[in-house]
């Protein structure tokens, strides 16, 4: 995996405006939070719940350390 530093700029995401939309009284959707990112010109959505599955796979694959196990089951009894 490159080092964030190396890749290049326009093709990094970042949050769009600093906008993290609150999905909480949302009758239509499952989610709580929504993460509104940009990519150059382009926007698009990522969910708190696909942040938080995409770490867990990162955790599994050793890329980053260990959460401990009370914070997954917080995080789990919140937001599944």
């Amino acid at each position: 995996m490159a080092a964030p530093d190396s890749i290049d700029p326009r093709a990094q995401a970042r949050i769009a405006q600093g906008k993290i939309i609150d999905h909480t009284s949302c009758g239509e959707c499952d989610e709580d939070f929504v993460f509104l990112m940009q990519q150059g010109d382009r926007r698009f959505p990522v969910s708190l719940r696909t942040v938080l599955a995409a770490l867990a796979f990162a955790e599994r694959g050793g890329a980053v350390p260990a959460l401990p196990v009370r914070w997954w089951n917080d995080v789990s009894n919140r937001y599944h």
